[in-house]
């Protein structure tokens, strides 16, 4: 069976026009996400996501997702820098064969866009999915995606290949 790399790239405040040069704080958060090519960090599937959205919900999810990158660098989780319905667990928690535990996905609200995330150690977060919702409930199939995002970063920081970062 070939290699199956699984590329990372954090994503900094840099990553945003109106906040470079902006320093990374001691002891943030580090929100994550899955790069689809390793060479390329703009290949990251938040940034992916994001550019799938329609164009009036863009401009308001690139604000979000700068909005987590600042509080990430405030370094406490996010349910104590904003209120329950800013920051709660996205659906219930769910067993995870890797860890052979339960895990839960995270939903932060910025407006009419969710960001669903997972808090993985060493403070890394693991951003799994942005959306533009206008109501509460997730489908199964948006359930489903954020699952299989956390599954397949577990499978990767337990493996012997490990996490490229990029």
């Amino acid at each position: 069976m070939p290699k199956q790399s699984y590329f990372l790239t954090e994503i900094r405040l840099d990553d945003f026009p109106d906040t470079k040069g902006a320093p990374l704080a001691e002891g943030r958060f580090r929100p994550v996400s899955f790069c689809s090519d390793g060479e390329r960090r703009e290949s990251a599937v938040i940034f992916e996501a994001l550019q799938a959205l329609k164009a009036n919900d863009q401009k308001a999810a690139f604000k979000g997702l700068r909005h987590f990158v600042k509080l990430a660098q405030l370094g406490k989780p996010f349910d104590q820098l904003v209120d329950k319905k800013t920051v709660h667990e996205a659906f219930a928690p769910f067993f995870c064969d890797v860890t052979q535990k339960e895990e839960t996905v995270w939903r932060y609200r910025h407006g009419d866009i969710r960001i669903l995330f997972y808090y993985a150690s060493g403070k890394v977060v693991l951003l799994a999915d942005a959306l533009a919702k206008r109501k509460d409930a997730l489908s199964d199939k948006e359930k489903n995606r954020a699952k299989q995002a956390v599954v397949d970063f577990l499978k990767a920081s337990q493996s012997g290949d490990g996490i490229q970062w990029i």
